[in-house]
């Protein structure tokens, strides 16, 4: 079996459940979810959409997100359209840690399953920099 094909383990899907239930509670709302086509990020984002009442519209799989350089996952942000305010990146680290730390402008430790919530000053995501960052929360 490949990388890209190991399933989400059990402590993986008690642990996504968990943090779906954050995201719930804190009322957290996304427009849409960019995943992985990693089987274990793409269940990852199915058990976040369903805890959130999203219908699967709501999840894209995206091909460039996994294995990615911090270049590669910043062009599948720069890509978002415009009308998407608010996105949910699932994807994998190194890569992750890698954008959170550029983004955040500072070191970030992502660990498996939590959530940086960035907020940016932005009026579409080409703009997207650690420049334009308000606010940084990280969730675990």
């Amino acid at each position: 079996m490949t990388d890209e094909d190991r399933p989400l383990s059990d402590s993986g899907i008690k642990d996504s459940k968990k943090l779906a239930s954050k995201l719930h509670k804190r009322d957290y709302n996304f427009d849409l979810i960019l995943t992985s086509p990693a089987i274990r990020a793409i269940t990852t984002a199915q058990l976040v959409a369903n805890r959130l009442g999203y219908k699967q519209k709501f999840i894209t799989v995206n091909q460039h997100i996994y294995a990615a350089a911090l270049e590669d996952l910043l062009k599948v942000i720069v890509k978002t359209q415009k009308k998407v305010d608010s996105l949910l990146l699932v994807g994998h680290n190194p890569s992750i840690s890698s954008l959170a730390k550029y983004l955040a402008g500072e070191p970030i430790s992502m660990p498996t399953c939590a959530l940086l919530e960035l907020k940016f000053e932005i009026k579409n995501w080409e703009q997207i920099s650690a420049d334009a960052l308000i606010k940084h929360t990280l969730l675990n």
